[in-house]
């Protein structure tokens, strides 16, 4: 799935819940995360002094955005967003990725004014592993079912707009094309957000 088609879906979540924004507490927000860890799906061999590179399913780039409801009295919030999650690796003449478009809602409690901590659920939808060019004849393309993730979440807020957080995921994906049909997605992350 393109990035382009996701922020296109992202847009109009956000679109659709507009009205609601006006509430009290409600806001839009986006962000990026880099994630490691999972297992190694392949290891792309360059020629020359170019060093090998992997895709892993707990790699590497996140892009999300959503909406996100604050208690007025500060105790607590909970947040829901899209986004695409995706590890990818290009050359001249071939490219290998592993992408997914997971759903999260997540709940926080608030420690203090910066600090909450928090966790929920993802579903990843639309996880796929493509390659195109030379790639396609060491390769092939295949679909793959996720698991029901857990999320834990500690986040440092920099006023009303922007935060930083670190997170673990864990979850699991799910395919006859997988050795075992079955490989772990558990990753950890690096991150941050900012509400409108």
């Amino acid at each position: 799935m393109q990035i382009k088609t996701v922020l296109t879906a992202a847009t109009l979540v956000l679109a659709a819940t507009a009205p609601a924004f006006a509430a009290e507490g409600f806001r839009p927000l986006i962000g990026a995360e880099l994630t490691g860890g999972g297992k190694t799906l392949v290891e792309v061999e360059f020629e020359g002094d170019r060093p090998n590179q992997k895709i892993s399913s707990g790699g590497l780039t996140h892009l999300f955005g959503g909406v996100e409801y604050r208690d007025p009295n500060g105790r607590f919030a909970i947040q829901t967003t899209i986004g695409y999650h995706f590890d990818r690796v290009d050359a001249k003449n071939a490219s290998l990725s592993f992408s997914r478009v997971p759903l999260e809602v997540l709940g926080f409690w608030n420690a203090n004014e910066r600090i909450r901590l928090g966790g929920g659920l993802r579903k990843a939808f639309n996880s796929s592993f493509e390659t195109s060019g030379d790639a396609s004849d060491d390769f092939a393309d295949f679909n793959m079912r996720s698991s029901i993730g857990f999320v834990l979440q500690g986040e440092y807020l920099f006023g009303e707009h922007t935060s930083v957080f670190l997170r673990y995921v864990d979850e699991s994906y799910k395919s006859n094309r997988l050795v075992g049909g079955k490989v772990d997605g558990n990753h950890g992350g690096l991150g941050v957000s900012y509400r409108f």
